[in-house]
């Protein structure tokens, strides 16, 4: 299954799970804070269902190329919570 969401209803993760039981899901964080170093996410926009994490990996890339900006994240429904770690960037970036 691979299968455009349309409209993006905000859910909170539980529903998310139900209705996409046993899926990889493209997700949009709608509302989230920042707590000892998670993602916690409150509500979401379901962007696309997936049964392989490569082809949910595929879409998350082409879509973060195209708007940076937007907080979205690939996630199993197997897991109970929505928890995302936190990544901090450390390096020096070339420039050119």
């Amino acid at each position: 299954m691979n299968s455009e969401i349309s409209g993006g209803d905000k859910m909170k993760w539980n529903e998310v799970r139900e209705k996409y039981h046993n899926q990889w899901i493209l997700i949009e964080a709608l509302e989230a804070d920042s707590k000892d170093g998670n993602r916690l996410i409150k509500d979401v926009s379901v962007i696309n269902s997936y049964n392989d994490s490569k082809s949910a990996l595929k879409e998350y890339a082409e879509k973060h190329k195209k708007n940076k900006s937007r907080e979205m994240y690939v996630y199993h429904t197997k897991n109970q919570e929505l928890v995302i770690k936190e990544r901090t960037r450390i390096g020096v970036r070339k420039n050119g």
